[in-house]
């Protein structure tokens, strides 16, 4: 008899704990749910947002044949650094503004095609005015979730200088480009705080035109037009970015 009531009092002790804890697991579960209940309300009409996106891209290269040259040497770089600030006039749509800067690099150790040595050095920066429309959809019922589409209509100013030593001799040439061009920039939004968002978007180009101006040593000047249709995705180059949005208090 006696043994019977220990084991009934160790199972109820048992019980009791198990209660406890998963009380104490359905608490933080409740907290949690709590802290990503209704997202969808800094999306909403009268809401703002603003943050900023990093997109590089580098590239090494050694002992490569290219046809017309072969690289002994090869380093490269790319990279733009992006401010972005927009108002929500309907729920989940947003009109917005971004500026850009970017900065890209070239240097290396090359032979021509008759096999005589020389290198090469280049250096550009390019800045862009980017107004934009976003969309964004949630797909799970918080909002936590959400597929960024978003339209850009971008102007670009670029400028660049690349040095040739050939022979001791040395070519410089100097570039100024103008490029304006509308696309898409699909991606996809996750709330990892309350108001506190990480994003990754893709650049899909749309309609783009170009004009570029370029002086080189002892050459006329020389002028170039161009114009394009172009939907590719370029997955190596992700653009990765943290965006606050702000919910207006109600007066």
């Amino acid at each position: 008899m006696k043994a019977d009531y220990k084991f009934l009092l160790f199972v109820w002790m048992l019980l009791a704990l198990m209660t406890v804890d998963v009380k104490r697991l359905n608490a933080q579960n409740d907290t949690l749910n709590l802290q990503f209940n209704n997202m969808k309300n800094f999306i909403k009409k009268g809401s703002w947002l603003t943050g900023g996106t990093l997109s590089m891209k580098f590239r090494n290269s050694t002992d490569k044949n290219e046809l017309i040259r072969y690289v002994e040497d090869n380093k490269t770089y790319d990279f733009a650094i992006r401010v972005d600030g927009a108002y929500a006039f309907t729920n989940y749509n947003y009109a917005g503004l971004a500026l850009q800067f970017g900065q890209a690099g070239r240097s290396g150790d090359y032979q021509n095609s008759d096999g005589v040595p020389y290198t090469e050095d280049a250096y550009g920066i390019g800045y862009s005015f980017i107004p934009f429309l976003r969309n964004l959809t949630p797909i799970d019922k918080h909002g936590r979730f959400n597929i960024i589409t978003q339209i850009e209509l971008l102007t670009q100013i670029e400028q660049g200088i690349t040095q040739t030593v050939l022979n001791e001799e040395l070519t410089r040439r100097q570039s100024v480009k103008y490029t304006g061009s509308l696309g898409v920039r699909p991606g996809i939004s996750v709330f990892v705080l309350r108001n506190v968002a990480f994003e990754t978007t893709l650049n899909v180009a749309g309609v783009r035109y170009g004009f570029e101006k370029i002086q080189t040593t002892n050459q006329p000047v020389a002028r170039t037009e161009t114009a394009s249709i172009d939907f590719k995705i370029d997955l190596l180059q992700l653009n990765i970015g943290i965006f606050v949005y702000i919910r207006p208090q109600k007066s």
